[in-house]
């Protein structure tokens, strides 16, 4: 070794011990690759991996383990192959990734039993929960476990006992798994276990909350994962955290956001983790779905099912929504007949293969989902689950003719979801509970309820659905009017949120909220709808809506720390009562959520001939809008 590359490696060494994982990875690669050592090529696997150069962790791998053969050291020869054998299998080449499993197995086969079976324990029991071996991927698990204990690595201990909670819940033993779970997840927050452990068994932590529909212990736990990735200086795992930080927003509502997030992690991941490229295309298909892109969402479920994902009950969903409640179904019951399914992907399916059975006549094929869905609530002890079971249990007493029964139901699916913050699944309630009201002869109740929940469909983009209870609303006295529209929004709150105590931010969004107000009162604007960090407010007059969003930037911009976008759009809509509806309020919404922080939006229709001061025009592509739509930013300062 030249005493130059020798110095170099040492360096590099130094680096990961300090996990300054771009400075190991630049030496590493400056350093002659001939002259690393078997150990050298591992770390240089690792400093790839976690400065995002995916593509240069296997060959790394494949040569420690050619090395570490040659030099005699069969275990931890095991150990790489028992890891490429991961990789392969995430990277949809199962041929490639039974190979290496195997050569793993030959060449523990007449080692003595060290930390190394372990870790072949820990990619048996995947593969046994993968294939519904559960009982199998239980006993690996706790192998693993053992192993781990009697040999003193916390990691393999803790990660073993991981892979035991997650088939307890996949088999139905919910409170036993979380138990697991959260005992693993208590070793990597006190800093008990290696980085990459730590990360694994975030991760995976993650992965099972979402299981269980506990969003909100799952965002909180994607936030860990990412400041602990952040301040170990890994990159390449926020590109898998966005997967679940993109369900937690859907979850939330914020569909935008979480578009961006799904986007984002989908084309990061497609070329070197396409089994979460898929599960990130997956969610993006539901985001669109709801956001009423019926043709965008089929493109996504589309590139799910290539990367190997199952696009249900997504695709089922989307043939209801196109109108074929037969097709729908069809699909969604083969869907549902699987028996390989665990208990939690099949409570993911019941909630759509109740709403499409009733939707298609199914009746007496939805009662005994409803029952089963009921019980399973039961057993996940989580709100979103509880709240599915409420809403379904509201679905089939109004198909049944019972609205009172179901006015008790959806009015406990829509309290649960309250809590939870599941702002679009909210809007689904208050649109049914309409329904039911206005079934039990109630129709001041019904209007009320579905005006709320039009306006909180807008407000998040849904158009179909806002479409649609726009269409129960129809005969509630619409008049066509012309209102200037105005939307604001505080830019990325959630981020916000996480540096700010929950008492503090509660208190500086009620001086948001007031401070608004006042000005919207002053400028003769009606506030029709307020949700969280925005408003939509409508006015008369076009000018006094232009200095209204002045003044809102002006306040902002003096009194608080975060940033407001504004969009502002003149146009006719229908009006009931106090709300406003259609494709007017539609173009408003989706102006505001095309501004960028500090900045106020507008069509130019709408500012013409008024006295603000405005930029060039630039033509606007809308959602749900054919032709561009030609905007201008109004200069406040």
């Amino acid at each position: 070794m030249t005493s130059v590359a020798g110095d170099r490696i040492e360096a590099a060494r130094e680096a990961v011990r300090n996990r300054a994982w771009e400075t190991a990875y630049r030496l590493f690669t400056e350093a002659d690759a001939e002259e690393l050592e078997p150990d050298d090529l591992l770390l240089r696997a690792s400093a790839a991996a976690w400065t995002g150069h995916m593509d240069e962790k296997a060959p790394n791998l494949e040569r420690a383990y050619a090395a570490l053969v040659e030099a005699g050291r069969p275990a931890q020869a095991a150990a790489v192959a028992a890891e490429l054998s991961h990789d392969y299998a995430n990277q949809l080449q199962p041929v490639v990734s039974n190979s290496w499993l195997a050569r793993a197995k030959r060449l523990l086969a007449d080692e003595p039993e060290a930390p190394e079976h372990g870790y072949l324990a820990l990619e048996e029991a995947l593969r046994a929960q993968k294939e519904n071996d559960l009982d199998g991927a239980i006993a690996f698990g706790r192998r693993a476990e053992e192993i781990g204990r009697r040999f003193g690595d916390r990691g393999l201990e803790v990660r073993g006992l991981q892979r035991t909670g997650a088939a307890l819940i996949a088999k139905g033993d919910v409170a036993a798994g979380r138990s697991l779970l959260d005992e693993a997840a208590a070793a990597a927050v006190g800093g008990e276990l290696d980085p990459y452990s730590t990360v694994v068994v975030y991760c995976n932590t993650i992965g099972a909350c979402r299981d269980v529909a506990d969003f909100d212990r799952a965002g909180e736990w994607t936030d860990l994962a990412h400041e602990f990735c952040t301040s170990s200086s890994m990159s390449a795992f926020p590109g898998m955290c966005r997967v679940n930080y993109a369900e937690v927003m859907k979850f939330k509502g914020r569909l935008s956001e979480a578009s961006e997030e799904a986007v984002r992690a989908g084309e990061e991941l497609r070329g070197w983790l396409p089994r979460v490229a898929a599960a990130a295309f997956y969610e993006l298909g539901e985001i669109r779905l709801r956001l009423g892109d019926l043709a965008e969402a089929e493109r996504a479920f589309r590139e799910a099912d290539e990367f190997g994902r199952h696009p249900e009950p997504g695709l089922s969903l989307l043939r209801l929504a196109k109108g074929n409640a037969k097709a729908a179904w069809a699909s969604i019951r083969r869907a549902i007949a699987d028996d390989g399914l665990t208990a939690p992907v099949r409570v993911r399916l019941l909630p759509a293969a109740i709403e499409i059975a009733l939707a298609a006549g199914e009746r007496d094929a939805a009662a005994p989902l409803v029952e089963e869905l009921a019980e399973a609530a039961e057993r996940f002890e989580t709100s979103a689950v509880k709240a599915q079971a409420a809403y379904a249990k509201g679905e089939l007493a109004l198909a049944d003719g019972d609205p009172g029964a179901a006015f008790g139901a959806l009015r406990e699916a829509r309290r649960l979801w309250d809590a939870t913050g599941a702002t679009y699944d909210v809007a689904r309630a208050r649109e049914l509970l309409g329904l039911a009201a206005r079934a039990d002869g109630d129709e001041e109740s019904a209007v009320w309820e579905l005006r709320a929940a039009a306006a909180r469909f807008e407000r998040l983009g849904a158009l179909r659905d806002a479409d649609r209870v726009a269409a129960h609303l129809a005969r509630d006295g619409a008049r066509q009017v012309t209102k200037t529209f105005l939307f604001t929004d505080i830019v990325r709150s959630t981020e916000l949120l996480e540096t700010i105590e929950d008492r503090h931010w509660a208190n500086v969004l009620r001086r948001h909220d007031d401070t608004l107000r006042a000005i919207f009162s002053d400028h003769g604007g009606e506030v029709v709808d307020h949700t969280g960090d925005g408003f939509f407010v409508a006015f008369e007059d076009a000018a006094e809506a232009a200095h209204a969003a002045i003044a809102v930037q002006r306040a902002v911009d003096q009194e608080f720390v975060f940033d407001v976008r504004i969009g502002l759009h003149m146009d006719g809509a229908l009006a009931r009562g106090e709300n406003y509806h259609g494709r007017g309020v539609h173009a408003a919404a989706r102006v505001g959520a095309a501004a960028e922080g500090r900045e106020i939006l507008a069509t130019v229709e709408t500012v013409d001939g008024l006295d603000v001061p405005v930029s060039e025009p630039r033509p606007l592509a809308l959602k749900g809008i054919k032709a561009p739509v030609e905007t201008v930013a109004i200069d406040w300062r």
